[in-house]
């Protein structure tokens, strides 16, 4: 099991516009990936992508790699403040039941 971040700046004052974006859902079916896990995390200057499963760096690099990913996420550029950076995990806790 790995996890990995993917952090993108978003302009100021796009809180509202990447809120709704992120509620229709990604830009991809998460039932067709490796994933176990997909989480969105939104500030009012960054939104953090958050992927959890086996391989994931390549399963994400996979998605960045689709076109049509990018086609149905086009919406976004309007809001995108820079480059979206890779975060590694380097830290994660869990309480075992």
């Amino acid at each position: 099991m790995s996890r990995l971040a993917v952090v993108v700046p978003i302009k100021w004052g796009s809180y509202r516009a990447a809120k709704g974006l992120i509620e229709k859902g990604p830009p991809f079916d998460p039932g067709l990936t490796p994933f176990d896990r997909h989480e969105v995390f939104l500030t009012d200057t960054e939104v953090v992508f958050v992927f959890e499963g086996s391989g994931v760096r390549e399963a994400v690099e996979s998605l960045l790699d689709d076109l049509s990913v990018w086609q149905e996420a086009d919406t976004w550029r309007a809001h995108l403040a820079g480059r979206p950076r890779l975060a590694e995990d380097l830290y994660h806790w869990e309480r075992r039941q």
